[in-house]
């Protein structure tokens, strides 16, 4: 697959079919998140595949922590999107930094260039899954319940995304907006 094209097409979906995706599958798009640049080679990220029982305790979770976020009055951003989009996947993902709670020395520079290596490992699992034509979202919201979560994986390492993989209910799903380069590019002598 021509990677511009690969970048270019590739989308987030929020709806999915109730088809599975293989462990083989799932296991060659990781791979391709393990070959993401990390500064220093750290390669800070691991992943926790949530299998349906997990899933579904996750799930509850989350719900409870709308509810209680309602109650409050505070913001829950799309975190009820997601939540159906994690109950519908065929796979979730949780994706933790290794390192952001056991280095004594952990600094904010150390931190942003872990969090920028997580990231690329992410991106490089969402275009591993659109060339197989396995559809993907790269969730946040699930940090509204990361003590939660912690305390039900028994982690207590950082958690900082949830990735979704499974088959798109839709194939149509239109390309956001995006702002054009000339606004985004300073240039400089």
């Amino acid at each position: 697959m021509d990677l511009k094209k690969a970048i270019s097409e590739r989308r987030s979906h929020r709806q999915y079919t109730n088809k599975k995706i293989s462990q083989e599958q799932i296991e060659e798009i990781l791979e391709a998140g393990l070959l993401a640049p990390s500064s220093k080679n750290r390669q800070p990220w691991y992943f926790v595949s949530c299998g349906p029982n997990k899933k579904n305790v996750i799930l509850s979770v989350l719900k409870r922590k709308i509810e209680e976020l309602t109650l409050e009055s505070k913001t829950v951003g799309s975190l009820p999107i997601s939540t159906n989009s994690i109950k519908v996947s065929s796979e979730f993902l949780l994706v933790y930094n290794h390192y952001s709670n056991k280095e004594a020395d952990y600094n904010k520079n150390r931190w942003k260039a872990d969090i920028l290596s997580i990231g690329a490992c992410i991106q490089n699992i969402l275009l591993a899954a659109h060339s197989k034509n396995i559809q993907t979202l790269w969730i946040c919201d699930i940090l509204y319940a990361e003590a939660e979560i912690n305390s039900l994986t028994g982690i207590n390492d950082e958690l900082v995304a949830g990735v979704i993989l499974g088959i798109g209910a839709r194939k149509d799903i239109p390309r956001r907006p995006r702002i054009e380069l000339e606004n985004k590019l300073v240039r400089t002598n």
